[in-house]
């Protein structure tokens, strides 16, 4: 078993500039051996709580687990995975919806609905649905947002490509390929774990620095203030450890969780490649690091240097907004939790529990 000190830690969604984007499903393969849990209920029903139970019972049985938690929320737990075991529970109600592809085979749902008191949620149907509507409406002010952010970052990255020696960064990504990767024998390739290490939440932007340093004995740092360079060297170096067997986590940027990769985890190398900016700072000041600008032609950087400012401070601006929004919505998420609260059973919650905990 795999002894790991400090927690391993990501977000499996995030608001983002067109929707809410699920990583739930990079979980497992229900096509493979394995009990995936799958808990349906609403708000307030003690979902978090009984998966903190399973990932307290795993730590002391020693295996190693991953937690997956809400960037609505930072304090509440999505899920809880141990590979070792092919064990996993997660949150699979809106807006991260999971419906099992092998129902009773490898997913089993688990209905925490039972412990409603239906009568009393209807009785308070025009209140729960006002706060449900207003609810989506200050997501839907994040999504407008962030897509005003991801524009003004596209924006900057246009700029700086004007100035970034290309050949350059790519020559001294193969550098870092071939000094840190050594082709693993058999030609199997290994694979892509997608996975968020940090989040736009109702605290801020959020990263969960503990990660890299619980997998990874030595940390590459890539500066890289406006993001022109980064993403190029982690993608590259990702798609080189997949082709030569090793498995890696995939951190995407909340901004762009479709293409654009922050930084990889390589746990068999004990190796890490971290994007370092104003928003995520990187663990371990004695590793690495790379200076964009070691990239860039300095005299047309200063020619485009007052521009990149002005956009740097529009997007931030903008992703205080979406913290702004965030935080409204989860105290009207809160309200509503209240109601659903009430209207539980938490004994028939608890005896539900026990049954998943007698699984693992």
């Amino acid at each position: 078993m795999t002894t790991i000190i400090l927690p391993v830690s990501f977000f499996l969604g995030a608001n983002n500039k067109n929707k809410y984007c699920s990583l739930f499903g990079e979980i497992y393969n229900p096509y493979e051996k394995g009990c995936n849990i799958i808990l349906k209920g609403g708000p307030g029903t003690g979902k978090s709580t009984l998966m903190k139970k399973v990932a307290k019972k795993l730590d002391e049985k020693g295996y190693f687990i991953e937690r997956g938690f809400c960037s609505a929320d930072p304090s509440s737990l999505d899920a809880v995975t141990a590979p070792e075991i092919a064990f996993s529970i997660f949150d699979g109600t809106s807006p991260h919806v999971i419906e099992p592809t092998l129902p009773g085979v490898t997913e089993h749902i688990v209905d925490l609905g039972k412990a409603w008191d239906r009568k009393l949620l209807k009785e308070h149907i025009n209140e729960i649905g006002e706060l449900t509507k207003a609810n989506k409406l200050q997501h839907k002010k994040v999504a407008d947002f962030m897509r005003a952010a991801a524009h003004i970052e596209t924006q900057g990255v246009l700029i700086c490509s004007e100035f970034i020696d290309k050949e350059k960064v790519l020559r001294y990504a193969k550098r870092l390929c071939a000094r840190y990767l050594v082709a693993k024998k058999g030609g199997q390739k290994g694979k892509l774990k997608k996975r968020f290490l940090s989040g736009i939440t109702p605290e801020g932007v959020k990263v969960f620095h503990e990660t890299p340093v619980a997998l990874s004995e030595k940390i590459i740092t890539i500066e890289d203030e406006y993001n022109a360079v980064s993403p190029f060297i982690v993608e590259y170096f990702c798609s080189e450890a997949i082709e030569k067997g090793y498995d890696v986590y995939a951190c995407y940027c909340p901004l762009f969780p479709e293409y654009k990769l922050e930084h990889i985890i390589i746990p068999e190398l004990k190796l890490c490649v971290f994007s370092e900016n104003s928003y995520h700072y990187s663990i371990d000041d004695e590793g690495k690091r790379v200076h964009a600008s070691r990239f860039f032609d300095m005299a047309l950087y200063n020619k485009n240097k007052e521009k990149l400012k002005f956009l740097k401070k529009a997007k931030k601006e903008l992703i205080d907004e979406c913290v702004k929004k965030l935080i409204l919505a989860k105290d009207i998420h809160d309200k509503l939790e209240e109601y659903y609260i009430n209207a539980t059973d938490f004994g028939v919650i608890d005896e539900i529990g026990e049954r998943i905990l007698s699984r693992v």
